[in-house]
């Protein structure tokens, strides 16, 4: 038996990356697996521009999250499986707080594999996806819990496993993606660059036509050469780390509470 984490820093994050890798491993395999998602926010900022303002916050939270739940019913995935760790949405910082949240789950659920978003090589530096992969991988590499799990991250530039499908799973997504109703303003559109990309994808397997892309981790010392990418890649993971990911559109009522909250909470530590 497998015990497997998917990471996702929003409630609709998986769909388009290991969307048939977990319906794979939670319908398909031959092995009994055991499937965890842990989601960093609830996704409560996830609507473009201030005209959505009066339901962006905890309405839009509650409505997410019914989303993600009928999503992964889809996986046969039941709710009690699903883990959130009640950040919120564009403010996940790298810090030690992060980090033991993270080791007291890893602790509790002691996962043979962990799937997270791409923490170095990628095109999407927004710092809810990257910051909790990074504290993950501090975790593991810095030897916070007392077991290893593999470590794979999705969305990366550097891919160096790659797992195929075929044309007609493409079904499969779009059920997955229709869940998610209101994010399917930016869903529709990536739609188009993932049916092109899992193609190129696909070139590097002989039986398969699409593929989903991971970079495998490694961890041990005479492995550690395989982490490092192309020259290529360090330019375009250094290119696209200069576009303005980091901050999603919040109403200012909201931004003000958050600024009371980070100083009442500094003042708390003096």
């Amino acid at each position: 038996m497998v015990k497997v984490i998917f990471f996702q820093p929003h409630p609709d994050d998986l769909e388009l990356k290991c969307g048939h890798l977990i319906h794979y491993l939670a319908t398909k395999s031959q092995k009994k697996n055991i499937i965890k998602i842990a989601s960093i926010t609830k996704g409560e900022f996830g609507l473009p521009g201030f005209k959505y303002d009066k339901f962006k916050g905890d309405f839009l939270a509650k409505i997410r999250t019914k989303e993600l739940y009928a999503a992964l019913s889809t996986h046969g995935i039941n709710p009690k499986d699903i883990h959130f760790f009640g950040y919120i949405d564009g403010f996940v910082e790298f810090n030690r707080e992060i980090i033991m949240k993270i080791v007291d789950y890893l602790k509790e659920e002691r996962p043979d594999i962990i799937f997270a978003p791409e923490a170095i090589y990628t095109w999407y530096y927004h710092m809810d996806h990257i910051n909790p992969s990074k504290a993950i991988f501090y975790i593991i590499y810095k030897k916070l819990i007392d077991f290893t799990p593999k470590l794979y991250f999705y969305g990366s530039l550097n891919p160096n496993y790659f797992f195929g499908f075929r044309r007609k799973d493409f079904v499969l997504i779009r059920t997955l993606l229709s869940c998610h109703k209101t994010q399917y303003w930016l869903i529709n559109r990536l739609m188009r660059i993932y049916k092109f990309s899992t193609r190129l994808n696909g070139l590097k397997l002989r039986e398969w036509k699409y593929a989903e892309k991971y970079r495998m981790v490694y961890f041990k010392e005479r492995n550690l050469k395989k982490n490092k990418p192309s020259f290529i890649i360090k330019i375009l993971s250094h290119w696209f780390s200069c576009w303005p990911w980091f901050k999603a559109q919040y109403p200012e009522y909201i931004l003000k509470e958050l600024k009371k909250k980070k100083t009442i909470k500094k003042k708390s530590h003096i």
